[in-house]
């Protein structure tokens, strides 16, 4: 069932608020591991470099899903496709907590990549095919959800390891929370499909190359800077319990104030987002994430800087991806088969540098955590110089001068 336009005054606000409330969901899985590493290797007896392979099976089924399933919103209703990722996702976080067997919980992460994939692909895709050209402030609200969720995940975490209370019913309790979510979406209609359009002043190769180099060098942005967060969302708790800055309960509330700097940057950007250019906004929050970051390096002992550090982290980092996909939208028309390339690279990010860095913490200590961060911000740095010289405008503005 898709939406026609006549109804779409009708169904707008009710298909975007399940959105929202999809995108709390998907925030509930997108923070829930990095604090529970230190739990989970206690529960089976695996040292974190072991663990950090729990990244590798999440992306594994992520990347995996998005090469070869995203053109399934290219053909069949979304929001139907939504829904089904959506059950996985809270039947998956479900089981995340009643496990201390290490090829069970492999198992449990790839599943959930699958189902994050078809929340965070087909919810990114569909509030941009709903919303068209006013798309900028609600694909940046739909991350300001997934802030929320992200928020609360860590929070009830911490909570529950100063209370003794088992981790599992934590975790029983937020993946039934998802099932109303998925129902939901499963009665709404879904936004058309579009069709790609050729301009008639550039040829259909040029068009074709020029689609492919766009979508593939932000894929490649887009690596590192979910990269970056990844690698704050992942690894931030360890290195702040491991390096003795704190304890186990009080890093865990660290990555909730990540996501709570997420969650403000997020906000501005739904309102900057319909005056800023989106190269504007990925490039200035880039410097801000630079600087900020420098806090962890000169101030580690001083909790209260480092605080403010990771406040200032998330309010720059949380803006990043919704505007790249704005940067994207902006070159050329997306559909769910360039959705899938750009998810996919940025799952490659997310499975890579996790993985990278958990694999080296035992080996080289945890200087790793910065060593990475810095690494991956200067590379995006050089990427999103290389688009915007390759390709100041549109395919349409291409079009224009063309004629011209």
């Amino acid at each position: 069932m898709f939406l026609k336009e006549q109804n779409r005054k009708k169904w707008a606000i009710p298909i975007t608020i399940g959105y929202f409330l999809t995108f709390v969901c998907f925030g509930f899985a997108g923070s829930a591991v990095g604090p529970l590493i230190n739990r989970l290797s206690e529960s089976t007896s695996a040292n974190i470099s072991a663990l950090s392979y729990l990244f590798l099976f999440r992306s594994f089924g992520f990347i995996g899903s998005s090469l070869l399933l995203a053109r399934l919103f290219d053909r069949f209703p979304g929001n139907r496709l939504l829904s089904f990722g959506l059950l996985f996702l809270g039947a998956m976080l479900a089981l995340l907590g009643s496990t201390s067997v290490l090829w069970q919980l492999f198992l449990i992460m790839f599943i959930l990549g699958i189902s994050a994939n078809f929340v965070n692909m087909g919810g990114n895709t569909l509030i941009q095919w709903l919303h068209k050209d006013n798309a900028g402030p609600f694909l940046n609200l739909v991350h300001v959800f997934y802030s929320i969720g992200c928020i609360i995940t860590p929070l009830l975490i911490g909570s529950s390891l100063n209370s003794g209370q088992p981790i599992g019913r934590t975790l029983l309790i937020l993946g039934f929370v998802v099932l109303p979510v998925a129902l939901f979406l499963v009665f709404l209609p879904s936004p058309e499909i579009p069709v790609q359009r050729t301009d008639k002043n550039v040829d259909q190769a040029q068009s074709q190359t020029h689609i492919w180099q766009v979508t593939l060098l932000i894929g490649l942005f887009t690596l590192f800077i979910v990269g970056v967060e990844c690698t704050y969302n992942s690894w931030l708790s360890t290195f702040l319990f491991a390096g003795g800055i704190m304890k186990e309960a009080d890093a865990a509330y660290f990555t909730s104030i990540f996501w709570t700097g997420s969650l403000v940057g997020r906000v501005l950007s739904v309102f900057a987002s319909m005056k800023v250019k989106p190269a504007k906004l990925v490039s200035s929050s880039l410097i801000l994430v630079l600087i900020s970051s420098l806090g962890f390096v000169f101030f580690r002992k001083q909790q209260t800087i480092i605080l403010i550090a990771t406040l200032l982290t998330g309010f720059a980092v949380g803006p990043l991806f919704p505007n790249t996909l704005l940067l994207l939208k902006e070159k050329v028309i997306l559909s769910g088969k360039m959705s899938g390339i750009v998810f996919a690279f940025s799952e490659t990010g997310s499975m890579v540098i996790p993985w990278t860095i958990g694999q080296l913490f035992d080996r080289t200590g945890l200087n790793i955590f910065l060593y990475g961060i810095f690494s991956q911000l200067i590379i995006a740095i050089i990427f999103l110089i290389i688009i915007q010289k390759r390709f100041p405008g549109s395919l349409e503005k291409m079009g224009n001068e063309a004629q011209v």
